[in-house]
């Protein structure tokens, strides 16, 4: 199987809405290029523009590309101009719209303005992309088919963002009937873009084999119930594929082993620069935290490479599954 590394690089302080953004977590990303480098991982760091304007964040991963690593884009409508003098649509507004829920006009300049900040910052156009807030939608598909982006992956299987406001309070799209399998977007002009999602997947076989099954396991009163009652036994329903306090080693590996059963050939692993830095996540406030963040990784990258697993940029990736056939056609 084959893993794509991808670090969503952005600011530290993302939903602090309606105040100065900062960048300080640039400082904190030298351990991880490292422990990428001790594994020979190229990574993929998706960038908002906010990480484009940072100098230091500039220099590093100027560097780092030209060791092999990606540069890719990560649209944050907050904080990617131009901006709209409505609420949701200011500068780093206290409601965080998603991408898909921008007008057309500006889905478009701002798609169209972080393009050429990657392109000018680092001498070349990005062609991998990650919606902020996973806001991907066929309209925007179909833009960044046309700006010559190749892959997206920002589809989160078995996982739905209708609950977590956005525009006008309403909630974000709902992904709950995609497979972590790689597909070509429906749509004119979209069908160029691959979406490869994030690996996420339900490690429990029941809820593997009955959907019906896991959507009552996520259902609220018994996500409530499961805290109180059975935390110690039950753990949070689907995993991703992503270090952090809520999974470990243990639980990436589980992941990788049910993508495989599955017969997935490409997975995708995800986390935020921010939470290289103490206190730049709410669950890693610390140094031994960040600490225990990178441990989980390097563990999990020895297990991939023990498996036999090739790490490739999310690029590469989207080319070589290409290369081994043509994935269906869907819709987002």
């Amino acid at each position: 199987m084959m893993l794509a590394v991808t670090i969503d690089t952005e600011a530290d302080n993302q939903w602090q809405g309606g105040c100065p953004v900062t960048t300080r977590n640039a400082a904190y990303w030298a351990p991880f290029q490292d422990l990428c480098d001790r594994h020979g991982i190229s990574p993929t760091y998706l960038v908002a523009t906010e990480i484009v304007e940072d100098e230091r964040a500039r220099q590093l991963l100027s560097a780092w590309s030209r060791r092999g690593a990606e540069i890719g884009a990560h649209l944050h409508p907050w904080t990617t101009p131009p901006f709209a003098d409505r609420p949701g649509l200011r500068y780093n507004d206290p409601a965080h719209v998603y991408p898909s829920q921008l007008p057309d006009d500006l889905l478009h300049e701002k798609t169209s303005v972080l393009t050429a900040q990657i392109a000018s910052a680092f001498g070349s156009n990005p062609t991998s992309y990650r919606a902020g807030r996973f806001g991907i939608d066929t309209r925007g598909a179909t833009l960044l088919a046309e700006a010559g982006y190749t892959v997206d992956s920002s589809v989160t299987p078995l996982w739905s963002w209708r609950r977590h406001p956005g525009l006008d309070g309403t909630g974000g799209p709902d992904f709950r009937t995609h497979s972590p399998q790689p597909f070509l977007i429906e749509g004119r002009g979209a069908h160029r873009l691959l979406e490869i999602p994030v690996t996420i997947m339900a490690t429990y076989r029941p809820l593997r084999s009955v959907p019906l099954l896991l959507d009552a396991y996520q259902w609220l009163p018994v996500r409530a119930a499961r805290k109180l009652l059975l935390s110690r036994w039950l753990s949070h329903q689907p995993v991703c594929l992503s270090p952090g306090p809520r999974y470990l080693t243990k639980d990436l590996v589980s992941v990788w082993r049910c993508a495989a059963d599955a017969g997935l050939d490409a997975a995708v692993l995800i986390f935020h620069s921010s939470e290289l830095m103490p206190g730049g996540s709410p669950f890693l406030l610390d140094a031994p935290a960040v600490r225990g963040l990178l441990d989980c990784l390097d563990a999990f990258f020895s297990f991939v490479r023990e498996e036999g697993g090739r790490f490739l940029t999310l690029s590469a990736l989207a080319a070589a599954v290409l290369a081994n056939g043509t994935p269906e056609t869907r819709a987002l």
